[in-house]
Parts: C-alpha cells; structure tokens; sequence
C-alpha cells in the first residue's frame, strides 16, 4: 500500500511539472486552452491508482546496464508458496499511516458530499424572479449543477445596471456551457483522493482561477468594456464581503478567487494572444504522449554495449554447439548474516552432483536453498539478492559457476500459538482440533520454520484423505507481532465431500 502511496504521488508530480513544461516551453497563456489542458491532467491523476495497479507498463532502459549479466535486481522473496499460506503480515507503521490518509480522505468527502447537497438544496429551493433564479443565501451569482447547471443570483441583482447583469449572465452561461461546476467536482474529489499530495490543492485552485479567466475572455471578447467589467467585480466582492455570507458548495461564485490577478489580467486582455487549432492540437498531443509516458513508463537498464552483436553471436553458437551442462562450485556470501559457513556448506552439499540446463536455473536454485535454510532457522522475512554468477572453468566437460550473494537476514521470528478453525463459521470440524494441532510438529515458542509448517499442512490433508475425505482446503494465514518477533499461525479448513 505504501508502495501505491509513493509511485502515485511521484507520477502525479512529474506528470504535472510535464504539462507546466509543455505549457510554459510553448508560450501558452490562453486560459481557455490552459484549462482544457489541465483536465486532462486531472483527469489522468485521477486514473493513476489503477493504472499504476492494473494499466499497461512500458519498459524504458534509461539506468546504466548492469555490469554482470546474470545480475539480479533484489526483491522480496516469497516467504511460503501462495497455494500453500496467504501472509497478511501487519506493520504498525503501516497501519498508522494508513489510518491517516483514511481519516482525512474521510473528511475531505464529507465536506464535498456536504457541500454537494447545498448546492442542490440551494438550486431547488431558489425562487424564479423575471426569468432568473434568486436566492437570499446567495452574496454573489454562483452556477452549481453538473449536468444541467443553474446559474443563481443574489437579491439585489434588480439594482444592477443593464451592462453588468449582462456580463454577469454572459460570465456564468459560459461556466455552465464549458461544464466548469463538474469539472471543479471532480477537481475536489481528487484534492479528497490525493489530501497528501500538494499538487492536488495546487491543481484543484488553478483551474478555480482558470475557470473564472476564461469566462472572463468571452466577456471581453464581446465588447464589454475593461474596466467598467473589473469595477463589476469589485462591486460583486465587496457585497459579499460586507454580508458576510460563505457559501461551502461544489459550484463556480463570481467573482471568484484570485480577484487582483484576474483584474490585472483584463486590464491587461490585449496582450494576451489566442492560440490556434493546430496550435492547440500540437500542444494537447505533445502533453498526450508526454504524461502518458510518465503514467506508463517504468525504469529499466539499458543494454550493455554491443549487446544486440553479442546475443546473435551466441545464438549461432547455440545452434551448431552442444548445450553445456552448469553445476555449482562455490557459493560466496555477503553481509552480516548469522552462520555464513554453515549456509554455505549446506547450500553446496545440497547442490552436489546435480545439473543445470542453464545458468539462471543454478541461480535460481541457489536462492531458493539460501531463503529456505534461513526461513528454517526463523529468519521469517529473509531478502536474498544474487550478485553474479563467474565461471571458474570446466570440470567433465561441466561450466562450474561460483554464486555470489548478498543476504539481509532481518529478525528472527518465533511461533507463538496455531489456531484452527472451519473456514465455514457454522459448520463443525469432522477432526479435534488437537488431532490436526499434533499434525504440526513445532511448539510454541519454537522458531517459525516454514518448511515444517508445509510439511504439517501436508500431514493435515493427509489426514483427511485417510478418513474417506476427497479434499481438504487448507487456508493459512500468519499475523506478525514485530514488536514480540511472534508469529500467529491462523489454519482455516474447507472439508471437501465424504467419499465412504
């Protein structure tokens, strides 16, 4: 879940820095084209979660290549089979930082569901006076609606002159053609969504402003004078500010945010160039393939040099040479681990007299004997990274390989109780739970050893086997306490039909 946390946010963070890249390298200032520009971006931070989990993935080789070739990159090994034990391991920290986020992601859509509601409430309960909604609760014209957006005035919007109710209507039929209260929603939720992130208050204030600019425009461009449009403004915010009325809702008010620079900006419209549609189409393409990049793209190494040369060359090799045989000859271990003789010797008694095809089949054979000697002796959440794989010469006609590896053992973990139970909560076990305990041959308090907690879920199905079952269903799950270094064993069975 951290891992989402993170990837989400450095994405939406490099995303945002493309489009303002992107923006600013191409000299665009209409706000209108600005705005539609950071839709998308919204639009797209909003897909991040699950494109990061579910969306395609693009390989670009921008790290140096690795200096082995059969070098590894480290991972978390898997510490039991998935078929064999499910691990919902909990880390304190984890769940305090997740509890977080819920908390203020909580708070945040109340707000907006509140807000939403008012701006409901506020549509339906306006009074229709000459042909224009009123409402009292109004200190300024506001559009809410997302679908079908209604635009409300306050009371005394009959003492307005001709020209500025007409720049006012014109202001905010605009919101509402451009659907500019949805959009804010959605701007909203995803401020909700990524609370954490402060792009998302950036992101979500801008196309505020935006928004407020690029109906500004139209008015302009319809002739209203400049300065008479910033005195409407100021009247507007004046009023609100003497009545003292807030309204929390998910719509567009004007004047709006920003009011000193929208002002500056339309008495200063002239300067402002509109862009073209090729212009336009250029931009939203370059931003396209820029952010969906940033989205898609995960970091690889690059291929050695000559590598395409090299790889063909050996294919030909391949072809008119017989497959040499690998076998271990010597294992190298890195790190402060516990007993590295001990493990090294096991590991290479364990790999006497066998084969390998190939060499990633040794190294892979190799890490699963170090991460199960470990897991043997407690080390519950033991990380191995294979360093390299150097020949050492021919022996029968046989590559010998020495396997060098880094280890981090992490903490020792003990088994501090196994509980068994029906995976279905109204249904009995046909076996004592006693019976299916003594299939389990460690105790309490011993080290947590996986391969002899396989070996009893073994025994356990067995077990059942023997009694005229067809099946047993055996759903484990382990509970860590870091705290303790103990480890809960928590055995759920599904019996299958009686055959006898």
């Amino acid at each position: 879940m951290e891992n989402l946390f993170f990837e989400c946010s450095v994405r939406a963070a490099l995303i945002i820095g493309a489009a303002a890249i992107v923006l600013s390298a191409m000299k665009v200032k209409e706000p209108t084209a600005k705005h539609h520009i950071w839709t998308g971006v919204l639009a797209l931070m909003l897909l991040l979660p699950i494109w990061t989990i579910w969306g395609p993935k693009a390989s670009l080789r921008v790290l140096p290549p690795l200096t082995q070739a059969s070098a590894t990159q480290a991972r978390p090994i898997e510490i039991l089979s998935p078929s064999v034990m499910l691990s919902t391991a909990r880390n304190p920290e984890v769940t305090l930082l997740l509890g977080i986020y819920l908390l203020g992601l909580c708070l945040l859509l109340l707000r907006l569901g509140i807000g939403t509601l008012r701006s409901r409430r506020l549509a339906r309960e306006a009074v229709l006076r000459e042909g224009l909604l009123t409402s009292s609760l109004c200190a300024a014209p506001v559009t809410v609606g997302f679908l079908h957006p209604k635009l409300i005035l306050p009371e005394q919007w009959e003492q307005w002159p001709k020209a500025q109710l007409d720049a006012v209507l014109m202001h905010e039929a605009e919101h509402a053609r451009r659907r500019h209260p949805l959009i804010q929603w959605f701007a909203l939720f995803n401020r909700a969504l990524f609370w954490f992130h402060p792009l998302a208050w950036w992101l979500e204030n801008h196309l505020s402003t935006l928004a407020e600019e690029a109906c500004d425009s139209v008015v302009l461009a319809q002739g209203h004078d400049p300065r008479a449009y910033s005195e409407y403004l100021i009247d507007i915010a004046r009023s609100v500010k003497g009545s003292g009325v807030r309204l929390n809702i998910a719509g567009l008010a004007m004047p709006g945010s920003s009011l000193a620079r929208r002002i500056e900006r339309i008495l200063e419209s002239h300067s402002v160039p509109q862009i073209s549609r090729p212009r336009m189409t250029l931009v939203s393409l370059v931003c396209v393939i820029s952010c969906t990049a940033i989205a898609a793209g995960t970091l690889d190494h690059a291929r050695p040099y000559s590598s395409a040369k090299h790889d063909a060359t050996q294919q030909q090799a391949a072809t008119t040479a017989q497959p040499t045989k690998f076998i271990l000859g010597d294992v190298r271990i890195e790190g402060d681990v516990p007993d590295p003789s001990g493990v090294r010797d096991r590991v290479l008694n364990a790999s006497k007299s066998r084969e390998y095809e190939n060499r990633e089949e040794l190294v892979d054979k190799v890490a699963q004997r170090i991460r199960a000697d470990f897991q043997e002796r407690g080390y519950f959440r033991a990380v191995i990274q294979i360093r390299s794989s150097l020949p050492l010469g021919l022996t029968d006609g046989k590559q010998s390989l020495r396997v060098v590896v880094s280890i981090n053992p992490g903490d020792q973990f003990r088994l501090r109780n196994i509980s068994i139970q029906s995976a279905a909560p109204d249904q009995a076990l046909s076996i004592s739970t006693e019976t299916l305990r003594e299939q389990f041959h460690l105790r309490d308090g011993d080290l947590f050893n996986t391969t002899e907690i396989r070996k009893g879920l073994e025994r356990v199905q067995q077990s059942y086997v023997s009694r005229g079952y067809a099946s047993a269903t055996t759903i484990p799950e382990t509970e860590i306490d870091n705290a303790s270094h103990r480890i809960d064993l928590i055995l759920r069975i599904a019996e299958g039909p009686h055959t006898s």
